[in-house]
C-alpha cells in the first residue's frame, strides 16, 4: 500500500511538473495494481488527454465511469473529449448521464448548451443555459453565451444586459467585451462601442479577429488613423495563419483592394469553417434530383424580408415573376416589422415560409419539404444568415445572389449570379462558383417603388439657398480617406457647393468634418441627413445636383435610389465585384458617359457637370427618359432575364454539364 500511495504521489507531482511521459507511465503501473480503482483511470485519462490521446482519453474515461456511475466529473470530462473529437451524440449521453447523478452541476449544463449550439438548435440551448444559469447566476461564460445567443435573435436589449454583467463580473474576459461592443454597436451608442472593441484587443492583445471587429468598427465611424496599416497589420498576418479570422464582407469592407485570389481564401475559409458547423447539425434531407420540371420552384432565402435595403430592391419581383415558368417561395429568417416590404413579399410569393424560430434541421426539411429545386441564398456572408442552413443542402441547387457582392466561397454553393460589368470575362478565377451572368443588371429594382409627394424643403433638409448640392447617401463605412479627399478636392474648385451625406451618428459627422478642415474646406459645407421613410427620403434627392459614388465599395441600392428618384452618379468602377456595381447600374440605364476611367477622370466629370448647368441638365433629362425605358426599372424584363437563367443553370445540372460562365441570352 505505502508502494502505491508513493506511486500515486509521484505521478502527481510528474504531471504537476509537465513530464507527462513518465506521469502517464506511472497511472499506467497503477491502473495495473488497481484496476478497478476509478480515479486512477480519471487521472490517466487527464494525462492522456494533455499528450493529445484523445481516443485512449476517452477510453479511460469510460473505464472509470464504469466502475463509479456517480462521478459526475469524470461524465462532464468524456463530454467535453467527445465534444472535441466532434462525437457530439456521445458527447450528449455523457453530459446527460452526468446530470442524472448532478443535476446542480451547471458545467454538465453548459456542455448539452454547446452540443445543442453545434446542432443549431438555438431555441433548446437557450433553454439549457437559462438552467444553467439558475445554478450559476454570475457565471461570465453562461452569460455571454446566452447573450450571443439573444443578439443573434435579434433580442439586442436583453443581449447587451446579459453582456453588461458579464463584463461586471470579469472585465478583462475578451468575449465578454467583444459581446458588449457587437450588442451596443446594434442600440445605437458607436462610441461604447468602440471603447469595448479596444478593451477587448487590449485584453487579448494579437487576435486578429477581435482587430478586425476593431477596425471595422473605427471604420464605421470614419476614424481613420493608421488606415494604412490593415493590409501589412490585418489583411496579411490573417491570410498568413488558417482558419477563419476576418469574414467575407468585413474584408470587403475594408478600404482596399483584395486580389481575387485573397477575396476567395477569405471566404473558402468562413465557408470551410460553416460545412463543418452543419456537418454536426445532421444530416442532410432527402432531396429530388434534377429532372424534368413543368416550372421550376425557387426559394429565396433572406433574414431581410422587412424594411430593409434588400427588400427595397425586390419588392417588385416576386409579384413581376411568370407563374407558368416559376413557382416562388419566399423563406423569411428575419423578423417580421409589419411593414409595406414584408407584405409585399408575403402577397407576392406563392409559398411563404417564416424559418426564424427554426433551427437549421427542421429549416432544411421544411424547405425540402416544400420542394424547392433552386434555393437563392440572398445573405450569404452577410448579417442574419443562416449559411449552415443551405450548406444541409436543403434542394438540388444553391445560387449565391444580391446580398453579398463576391464568392461565398463555398463548395456547397454552385451558382452566384452576376452580370458582365461586376464580373467581366476572367473574373471566374475569384469564385467558387460557376457564373450565371445575367444580360443587365445583376441587382432588380421596383419599378413601382413610391416617391413621396411631400419632399421636405430645402431649409429642412440644412442645405443652403442657391448652393450646388454634391450627394452621396452611403453608409458611412464606405467613405474612406482617398475619395474623400477627391470630394474635398471637388468643393474646392467648385465654390459655393455642399456635399450632403448621412448622419449616421455625431460622431461620424464630427470626424468628417474634421476631415474636411484638416483638407482646407469649411467643416459647414459638409451637411448631414436624418434618416427618414424610404418614400420621404427619395422625395428629398430633388434637392441634389449630382451624386458623387464611393471608391472600393460602391453604392449598391443606394445608386438605385438615386437614380430612381432623377439623381444622376458620377462612378470610377474598381477591381472588385463590390467596386463595379455603380458602373453596372449606370450601363443598364445607358448613362455610360457617368462611368469614369479612373479618379482623375471622375474630379473632371464632377467638376465640369457642377461648373456647366446645360450640360447637367441634358444629363438629367436623359436619366429621366432612361428610367422607364432602359432595362434597370425594368422589373419585368429583369423577372423574364432570371427565369432563363434558372432554367439554363437547372439543364445544366440535369445534363451534368456545368461551365465556369454562362451567358443568359437577351430577351
Amino acid at each position: 500500500m505505502a508502494e502505491i500511495e508513493r506511486l500515486a504521489a509521484q505521478s502527481e507531482a510528474l504531471y504537476r511538473a509537465g513530464r507527462l511521459n513518465e506521469a502517464e507511465a506511472a497511472c499506467r503501473r497503477l491502473a495495473g495494481w488497481l484496476p478497478d480503482h476509478p480515479m486512477i483511470h480519471y487521472n490517466l485519462a487527464r494525462v492522456q488527454k494533455d499528450r493529445g490521446k484523445l481516443a485512449p482519453a476517452a477510453a479511460s474515461l469510460r473505464r472509470a465511469v464504469a466502475l463509479a456511475p456517480e462521478m459526475a466529473e469524470a461524465w462532464l470530462n468524456l463530454g467535453m473529449l467527445l465534444t472535441e473529437s466532434g462525437r457530439l451524440d456521445e458527447a450528449e449521453a455523457a453530459f446527460t448521464s452526468g446530470l442524472a447523478v448532478r443535476l446542480e452541476m451547471w458545467t454538465l449544463w453548459s456542455g448539452l448548451a454547446r452540443i445543442q449550439l453545434a446542432r443549431g438548435q438555438r431555441a433548446a440551448a437557450a433553454l439549457t443555459l437559462l438552467r444553467a444559469l439558475e445554478i450559476a447566476p454570475n457565471t461570465p461564460a453562461l452569460l455571454v453565451n446566452l447573450g450571443n445567443l439573444r443578439l443573434e435573435e435579434g433580442q439586442v436589449g436583453e443581449a447587451a444586459a446579459l453582456f453588461e454583467q458579464a463584463v461586471a463580473l470579469a472585465p478583462l474576459m475578451p468575449e465578454a467585451l467583444l459581446g458588449a461592443a457587437n450588442a451596443v454597436r446594434r442600440t445605437g451608442d458607436p462610441l461604447v462601442a468602440l471603447d469595448y472593441y479596444r478593451r477587448a484587443v487590449a485584453a487579448r492583445p494579437g487576435d486578429l479577429a477581435l482587430a478586425g471587429r476593431l477596425a471595422e468598427a473605427r471604420l464605421s465611424l470614419c476614424e481613420w488613423e493608421g488606415v494604412e496599416r490593415l493590409r501589412p497589420d490585418l489583411v496579411a498576418p490573417a491570410l498568413a495563419q488558417p482558419g477563419s479570422v476576418i469574414g467575407p464582407m468585413q474584408a470587403l469592407a475594408l478600404p482596399l483592394s483584395l486580389s481575387p485570389a485573397e477575396g476567395l481564401t477569405i471566404a473558402r475559409r468562413r465557408a470551410e469553417q460553416v460545412a463543418a458547423e452543419a456537418k454536426a447539425q445532421g444530416a442532410s434531407p432527402r432531396i429530388n434530383r434534377p429532372g424534368p420540371r413543368d416550372r421550376l420552384t425557387i426559394g429565396y432565402l433572406s433574414a431581410d424580408f422587412h424594411d430593409h435595403p434588400t427588400s427595397h430592391l425586390m419588392r417588385g419581383l416576386f409579384a413581376a415573376h411568370d407563374r407558368a415558368a416559376v413557382r416562388v417561395a419566399a423563406l423569411s429568417l428575419g423578423p417580421d416589422d409589419n411593414s409595406a416590404y414584408r407584405r409585399a413579399v408575403r402577397e407576392g410569393s406563392d409559398l411563404f415560409l417564416d424559418l426564424a424560430a427554426l433551427d437549421n434541421g427542421a429549416a432544411a426539411a421544411a424547405i425540402a419539404e416544400a420542394g424547392i429545386d433552386i434555393l437563392v441564398d440572398i445573405n450569404v456572408h452577410t448579417r442574419g444568415n443562416r449559411l449552415a442552413l443551405t450548406a444541409l443542402r436543403p434542394a438540388p441547387l444553391a445560387v449565391n445572389w444580391l446580398g453579398l457582392p463576391g464568392t461565398s466561397g463555398a463548395s456547397f454553393i454552385d451558382w452566384a449570379i452576376v452580370d458582365r460589368i461586376v464580373a467581366p470575362p476572367g473574373a471566374e478565377a475569384g469564385f467558387s462558383e460557376s457564373l450565371l451572368v445575367l444580360p443587365q443588371c445583376y441587382q432588380p429594382n421596383d419599378r413601382l417603388q413610391p416617391i413621396a409627394p411631400d419632399a421636405p424643403d430645402r431649409a429642412e433638409c440644412g442645405l443652403p439657398e442657391g448652393a450646388f448640392v454634391f450627394c452621396c447617401f452611403n453608409q458611412a463605412y464606405k467613405i474612406e480617406p482617398v475619395m474623400f479627399s477627391r470630394w474635398m478636392r471637388i468643393l474646392d474648385r467648385v465654390p459655393g457647393s455642399v456635399l450632403w451625406l448621412l448622419g449616421e451618428s455625431g460622431a461620424v459627422e464630427d470626424n468628417l468634418r474634421r476631415e474636411a478642415q484638416a483638407r482646407g474646406i469649411d467643416p459647414a459645407r459638409l451637411v448631414f441627413a436624418t434618416r427618414q421613410p424610404k418614400p420621404r427620403h427619395l422625395a428629398r434627392h430633388c434637392h441634389a445636383d449630382l451624386g458623387l459614388d464611393t471608391l472600393f465599395y460602391n453604392a449598391h441600392t443606394t445608386a438605385s435610389d438615386a437614380l430612381w428618384a432623377g439623381l444622376p452618379l458620377v462612378t470610377a468602377p474598381g477591381a472588385t465585384f463590390a467596386a463595379r456595381v455603380g458602373a453596372s447600374v449606370l450601363t443598364a440605364l445607358g448613362l455610360t458617359d457617368l462611368i469614369c476611367p479612373d479618379l482623375d477622370a471622375y474630379e473632371e466629370k464632377a467638376v465640369a457637370l457642377a461648373s456647366d448647368p446645360a450640360a447637367l441638365a441634358a444629363v438629367r433629362e436623359r436619366l429621366a427618359a432612361a428610367r422607364l425605358t432602359q432595362p434597370l426599372f425594368d422589373t419585368d424584363r429583369f423577372a423574364r432575364d432570371l427565369e432563363r437563367g434558372f432554367a439554363l443553370i437547372w439543364e445544366a445540372a440535369r445534363t451534368g454539364h456545368r461551365p465556369r460562365r454562362l451567358e443568359v441570352p437577351a430577351g
